[in-house]
């Protein structure tokens, strides 16, 4: 039987998965009892619903290539898991939250409530999202930082922690804006390598990712 596990969701569309992605997974390990993280690639993002995306076969192997480095750039933290699953990918179009929730439960032996990792720019909205009364019931969010704007959320039912993480600009709109910018064949530049792990940036450049 699988081990019972302290597990929080990732979710994103991982167009293409950057370091801060993985810096992300680093400060909440450190800050929290989390030890199992699992992504879920979005089929179509449910914030930019215009958005084209890169295929789920490329962004998969992008997010297990990145797993494969985490423990190269952190070496040091605690033992944990970084899963992948492609439930949102499977089912299609935008998927709500609450769904993907219940799949995990069902999926994984989880410790305690779900963490939902979650950007504070989506604060204002929360209380929208779907089937939150029952959602709220479900998990515990995990705030990070991204608006230094936001407002904190004034609902004292909700289960919510704030992690003091390293703010990161949008890398993955940097990445394929930059190699919108280059020819077929021309090298990804080291200003953009440096946003990603080596093996996400090889993968990127063999496949010729991002050309206009």
């Amino acid at each position: 039987m699988a081990s019972v596990v302290p597990t929080a969701m990732v979710g994103g569309s991982f167009d293409p998965v950057h370091l801060g992605h993985l810096h992300l997974v680093h400060t909440v390990l450190n800050a929290t009892n989390y030890r199992r993280f699992v992504f879920v690639p979005v089929a179509q993002n449910n914030f930019k619903p215009q958005a084209q995306l890169a295929s789920a076969k490329d962004r998969i192997a992008m997010l297990r290539l990145s797993f494969k480095a985490y423990r190269r750039l952190y070496p040091d933290d605690p033992p944990c898991e970084l899963l992948l699953d492609e439930c949102e990918l499977h089912r299609g179009g935008v998927s709500y939250t609450y769904d993907t929730v219940k799949h995990l439960y069902l999926q994984y032996s989880i410790k305690g409530r779900l963490g939902l990792v979650m950007g504070d720019d989506l604060l204002p909205d929360l209380s929208k999202w779907h089937e939150f009364e029952s959602l709220k019931e479900l998990v515990s969010f995990v705030v990070i930082r991204r608006d230094a704007t936001a407002t904190v959320f004034k609902d004292y039912f909700v289960d919510l922690s704030y992690v003091d993480n390293a703010v990161f600009d949008d890398s993955s709109s940097k990445i394929r804006a930059a190699c919108a910018r280059l020819g077929e064949d021309e090298p990804l530049g080291d200003d953009i390598r440096s946003l990603m792990t080596k093996e996400v940036a090889d993968y990127v450049q063999q496949n010729k990712l991002y050309r206009s």
